[in-house]
């Protein structure tokens, strides 16, 4: 639990950059949780290496947070770590190369994926198509190592900036070894910004793709509030398929339910709880085991 002489620390070391007992579910897909006891919003570089440094003087923790897409907050919110968003700053969108063939641009981790890929199919730069459609910031997307479609954010970067243990470092995509759903990054990493090298193509030519990806994506999944895939896919087989065999389709807990369109999938109503969620996730869970003998992964993030 953070003190209220923390609070008051970390107010005065970090001026205009600190909110208190912020509300969390808003900021996250499924739109349940608590509120963050300390939420800390750096804009530039040098606030967030000043903040990783205050935190690790005062020996706290923090939780990053991107834009939530696959984060599942307690009810009770977070209240012994800080919060960190980058969403008030870190939005550039930058050409630092190029060639006939090829494009390098450099992407802050505070972008919306949903943005990154609209420039590009205005651009002209393929190789993200396949992402379209899936929410949340980049600085998201490389920790999870968002994919579909048989592809994955990593297809296309060349490096990532990133700060670790304090200190602004470099990492290849070699170095990280991302694998499924993990970017490969440590505990208490935070991505400043990745550098793409993208193929330049004829602007109707990504476009065009990138609309038949959302279309796709817009008949698989439901709507409402979600956060997408539940579980990770086991070796050989997929999620989807075994919580449809058990019979998980269309079951409810309070205001959360499993989305008829796609088994792997859950929806939380307006008056769903963090609780209502992790219960029917363990409901999912048990009945897989129970009929194939599989022990379903988590692809989000639980926090409380």
């Amino acid at each position: 639990m953070i003190s209220g002489e923390q609070k008051k620390v970390l107010q005065r070391s970090l001026p205009g950059l600190i909110l208190e007992d912020e509300p969390l579910a808003p900021k996250t897909a499924f739109k349940t949780g608590g509120r963050a006891a300390v939420f800390l919003q750096p804009e530039t570089l040098t606030d967030l290496r000043r903040a990783v440094e205050t935190l690790a003087e005062m020996e706290l923790e923090f939780l990053l947070l991107g834009g939530g897409r696959n984060l599942l907050v307690g009810d009770a919110g977070v209240r012994d770590r800080v919060v960190i968003s980058l969403t008030r700053g870190f939005s550039d969108y930058t050409i630092v190369g190029s060639d006939r063939g090829t494009v390098m641009v450099r992407v802050e981790a505070g972008v919306q994926l949903a943005e990154l890929i609209r420039l590009s199919a205005i651009s002209g730069y393929g190789g993200l198509e396949n992402l379209a459609g899936i929410p949340g910031t980049l600085g998201g997307a490389l920790a999870m190592n968002a994919g579909a479609f048989g592809s994955t954010i990593f297809d296309k970067i060349a490096a990532v900036s990133l700060i670790h243990t304090g200190k602004l470092e470099w990492r290849s995509v070699a170095e990280l070894d991302p694998g499924y759903r993990d970017g490969g990054l440590e505990a208490q990493d935070i991505v400043v910004a990745a550098y793409f090298m993208l193929p330049r193509k004829a602007p109707s030519e990504v476009a065009g793709k990138v609309a038949e990806i959302r279309q796709l994506r817009r008949l698989r999944l439901p709507s409402g509030a979600h956060a997408g895939s539940v579980f990770k896919n086991p070796d050989g087989d997929y999620a989807g398929r075994l919580l449809e065999e058990a019979g998980c389709k269309g079951l409810a807990c309070g205001g959360a339910r499993v989305a008829q369109e796609h088994a792997n999938v859950i929806v939380a109503g307006s008056k769903a709880t963090s609780r209502d969620i992790t219960t029917l996730m363990q409901e999912m869970r048990e009945r897989v085991k129970s009929s194939c003998n599989v022990m379903l992964e988590p692809e989000i993030r639980i926090v409380s």
